[in-house]
């Protein structure tokens, strides 16, 4: 994908983010009809999907990914692609501050009648931007590697099916509402795309001083 094109998609996921976001701020009705049919899906609840999602949700907690990401930033370093580990790190640690960042100037409290303990603010979804992140890193990893174009395929649809599926967990358990982890998805995308378009510049910048 080149450049523009990430830029372009990048800032149209953050323009629809800020839609989102004035939105939730002003309470508008479309927000709620939004969130309700979210919780219509999610329907019914049960003693087993509740124990499911509960144990699933836990792969897309920001403390798990976060092992993962420095497990994987490790192993890039093993492997002499030292660039890959500091800067695929650099995209989840510190998108992540960014997360808190609106979290903490938008203070939306979470849904009531949880079925899970949580704690902190709702908007936007910490685990869907989490999530979203590394399926994203290891996509952009593996998928240059593969060289048949249907398995390239079933990655993808596989990496966006457990997006969403994280997505879907944190609804259903009422940890967030529907609003949330658009939110997180929209934000992850934008931050993920614009942000990448600057990895060369970035590491031009950082090796002058060792090149004089």
């Amino acid at each position: 994908m080149h450049n523009k094109l990430k830029v372009t998609i990048g800032l149209f996921c953050w323009l629809l983010f800020g839609l989102v976001l004035v939105n939730i701020v002003e309470k508008v009705q479309l927000i709620r009809l939004i969130d309700r049919w979210g919780w219509d899906i999610t329907r019914p609840t049960t003693s087993f999907k509740t124990f499911a999602l509960t144990e699933l949700t836990f792969l897309g907690d920001p403390v798990t990914v976060g092992i993962i990401t420095i497990g994987l930033m490790l192993f890039l370093w093993r492997r002499k692609q030292a660039t890959d580990s500091v800067w695929y790190g650099m995209l989840q640690f510190l998108g992540y501050c960014l997360v808190i960042l609106v979290k903490y100037s938008v203070i939306r409290l979470r849904p009531v009648h949880r079925l899970i303990t949580v704690s902190g603010y709702s908007f936007p979804s910490g685990h869907t931007f989490s999530t979203t992140i590394l399926v994203f890193t290891l996509l952009a990893i593996i998928i240059p590697h593969l060289k048949r174009q249907w398995v390239k395929a079933l990655y993808i649809i596989v990496s966006i099916l457990w997006i969403l599926l994280i997505m879907y967990s944190r609804v259903y358990l009422r940890a967030h509402f529907t609003s949330d982890v658009i939110g997180g998805f929209l934000l992850a995308t934008g931050w993920w795309l614009l942000i990448n378009t600057q990895r060369h510049r970035f590491f031009d910048w950082l090796t002058k001083p060792v090149n004089r």
